[in-house]
Order: structure tokens, then C-alpha cells, then sequence
């Protein structure tokens, strides 16, 4: 089992660097039917090797793995994935991954590194209902995190579109209406699961009567109002483009900040 463990831990981030590599050929040839099949492949081929992997892991430890940092990075490089494979999806292009696939990369990486094997859990933590707040947790960061990056394409093809810089970046991405559209629908989807993450995590505190968050993680609601006022400013008053992107990327940097600064969140 050992040796089995060791081995996802280096095919799997080589199995990502691999994909990322496939989406970057495909992103700057000029023939990028040539790799399209290969990108979805390889893209196919790294989730189930990490589906098998959390599998295995929660197999070897007896639990849900979602208890370290690394198990969560592994959880978020699959909730990634999936959320770029339904983003290529619906915008009918594969010139996303080469962005969006990055920080998966990143973070499975990371977690082979901060993997801790054989980690015991106290026992007010072994509850179903933590297990789904942080699951509910994760897949809000992750859909804030997508939103981020299309956000930030958003604003690079509007600077370039400005500028009348017709470059390889400006031909390539897909145009600025669906990437606004992609951005609004996944700060939107982070907004729905960061409120049942709250709702699920207050319910775990008041059942099983422990202390609440402290002040200074209090700040994590900061994420929840930016955004779901960014949601509610395209919903009631029809703002798009530029400043929705802006907004987006303002409630990225409060969620970055508020996970420094409050340590909420995985038993290191």
C-alpha cells in the first residue's frame, strides 16, 4: 500500500503538469484541433487518478480525507478540474485550460508535499456535518477561484480590445460576453455554497456545543458580502463587464487575505 501511495504522489502532479502542458501547445498552435482530443484526455485521465487517490487515502485513514491541508488541495485541484471541464463545456472552448487548469496544477502539487498519512482526528472533529461544511467550504473557494480567473481574462481581452492589441491572447480567449457570463455564474454558484457552508458549519457548532470562530475569523462573512453584492448589483441594477470583473477580483483578495490572517479551517 505504501509504494502504491508513493506512486500517485508523482504520477499525479506529473499527470497535471502533463495536461497543462497539452492545453499551452493547444493554446498557441495554430492547428489546435491537433491537441483538443489529447487536452480532454489527459484532463479525463488526471481526475479519475485523483479520484483514486482520494479514494485510496480515505481507505488508508478510515475517514473522509478532508482532514489536513494537503487532503483540502487535493479536493480543491478535483473540484478545479471538474469546474474547468464544465467551464470549457459551456463556453464551447478549449483555450480556458491553459488558465484555469494552472492553479489545479498548483495545488496538487502542493498537497503531495503536505500530505500527512496516518493523521488522527480528535474526536469532536469525526462529524459528517464538518464533513460537509468543509466540502460545501472547498467548492465555494474553488468556484470563487474560477470566477477570479475568468475575471482577470475579462479585464486582459478589454485592455487589449482598448489598445486595438489584436495579439495571440486577444484571438485566442473566448469573447468577452462569455467570459463575463462564465465569471457571474460561478461567483454566483460560490455564493450559494459559501451560505450553506455557514448555515452547516453554525448548525455543527450549536450540536455539538463547541466554541464558536473566533473574532478574527469572523472575517470570512467579509467574502460572503462582496460577492453576494457583486451578485446582487448584476442581478438588480444590470452591471456587467469591467467593474463586475473588478469586483470579482476584490472579493478573490479579501478571500486570500481573510484565510492568512483567521487560520479557518484545516487541523495542520
Amino acid at each position: 500500500m505504501e509504494l502504491i501511495f508513493s506512486l500517485f504522489k508523482v504520477v499525479l502532479p506529473l499527470a497535471y503538469l502533463l495536461t497543462v502542458a497539452i492545453y499551452a501547445k493547444l493554446f498557441f498552435s495554430s492547428e489546435e484541433n491537433r491537441y483538443a482530443r489529447k487536452a480532454t484526455v489527459s484532463l479525463i485521465i488526471s481526475l479519475v487518478l485523483l479520484f483514486l487517490f482520494l479514494v485510496l487515502l480515505g481507505k488508508t485513514e478510515g475517514r473522509c480525507p478532508l482532514a489536513t491541508v494537503g487532503e483540502g488541495l487535493l479536493f480543491m485541484t478535483f473540484i478545479l478540474s471538474t469546474i474547468h471541464f464544465i467551464s470549457e463545456t459551456l463556453a464551447d472552448s478549449r483555450r480556458l485550460g491553459l488558465f484555469t487548469l494552472l492553479p489545479a496544477t498548483v495545488c496538487v502539487i502542493a498537497a503531495v508535499f503536505l500530505l500527512k498519512p496516518e493523521n488522527i482526528l480528535p474526536e469532536h472533529l469525526k462529524s459528517s456535518l464538518l464533513v460537509f461544511h468543509i466540502v460545501a467550504s472547498l467548492a465555494s473557494y474553488a468556484c470563487f477561484s474560477m470566477a477570479s480567473i475568468l475575471a482577470g481574462l475579462y479585464l486582459l481581452l478589454h485592455r487589449r480590445l482598448k489598445s486595438k492589441n489584436f495579439d495571440l491572447t486577444f484571438r485566442k480567449l473566448p469573447p468577452l460576453d462569455k467570459l463575463d457570463k462564465l465569471s457571474a455564474t460561478w461567483s454566483f454558484l460560490g455564493t450559494v455554497t459559501m451560505v450553506i457552508s455557514s448555515i452547516i458549519g453554525i448548525w455543527w457548532v450549536r450540536k455539538g456545543q463547541l466554541e464558536g470562530m473566533a473574532f478574527s475569523e469572523l472575517a470570512i462573512y467579509i467574502i460572503l458580502l462582496v460577492f453576494l453584492g457583486t451578485g446582487l448589483s448584476r442581478r438588480l441594477f444590470g452591471m456587467r463587464g469591467r467593474i463586475h470583473a473588478i469586483l470579482i477580483l476584490i472579493g478573490f483578495a479579501v478571500l486570500l487575505l481573510t484565510n492568512l490572517i483567521g487560520a479557518h479551517g484545516f487541523q495542520n
